[in-house]
């Protein structure tokens, strides 16, 4: 949030919202869509996908820096790496059967989607610090907790960051994928309805409107967080 205490990042955080709403306002005229609807479809798709990220950050960041600091972590890792290689929509079934077709059960399998990639760019950073780095926190006290805190978290910020915009891929293609095979909204079912009814209009405003919001996700939180992971990487 400190990036936005200036002027500029201000005005350019307002446009980035402004200018989408009202190409999407004009799209939504051309195309005679249901705007209201799409974008009630969005936002139940986005809530999904938001706690499942959430959830997959707290653990891959937890287990990356329980094995990163484990002598288990070599023998661990072999077997995330097989784990992470199961299609993930092969697991479908096994959710549905344990859950149902729940908000719940979406977020856990965005979650269980998405945990790889952050899980393993933590890890590989932790396993490459630089030794210098580690005496030097050592020397001035870093340790249990605080070790945790003010030194591995910092180092892993670049690589948490990249991490989750790959998991955020991942988590978009799940929560639309698991929508259009077993649930009654969200922007994947409206898309899937579409393209059935060959509702080509629909469809446009709905792709439309999906793309605007990665877009301003990306403008308004990845690429600040990218332009702070220089300060840790250096």
């Amino acid at each position: 949030m400190r990036l936005y205490k200036k002027r500029r990042h201000r005005l350019v955080a307002l446009g980035t919202l402004l200018v989408p709403l009202v190409l999407l306002f004009i799209i939504g005229m051309v195309t005679r869509s249901q705007t209201a609807g799409i974008l009630e479809a969005l936002g139940i798709s986005f809530y999904r996908l938001a706690l499942g990220y959430i959830l997959s950050l707290i653990i891959g960041v937890g287990a990356a820096l329980a094995l990163g600091t484990s002598k288990w972590g070599d023998t661990a890792t072999p077997i995330l790496d097989v784990m992470q290689n199961v299609p993930s929509f092969a697991l479908i079934p096994v959710f549905a059967i344990a859950f149902g077709y729940t908000d719940f059960m979406a977020v856990i399998f965005i979650a269980s989607s998405a945990v790889w990639p952050i899980l393993f760019y933590v890890l590989t950073a932790l396993r490459t610090e630089k030794t210098e780095l580690a005496e030097a926190a050592t020397i001035f006290g870093a340790k249990g907790w605080k070790r945790v805190t003010h030194f591995l978290v910092p180092l892993s910020f670049p690589a948490i960051v990249t991490g989750s915009i790959v998991a955020i891929s991942i988590g978009w293609e799940a929560v639309i994928g698991l929508e259009i095979i077993g649930y009654k909204n969200g922007i994947g079912i409206i898309l899937n309805n579409a393209s059935l009814s060959h509702d080509n209009s629909l469809l446009l405003a709905g792709i439309t409107f999906l793309l605007f919001l990665v877009f301003i996700i990306n403008r308004l939180v990845w690429l600040p967080l990218l332009n702070k992971t220089h300060i840790y990487a250096d």
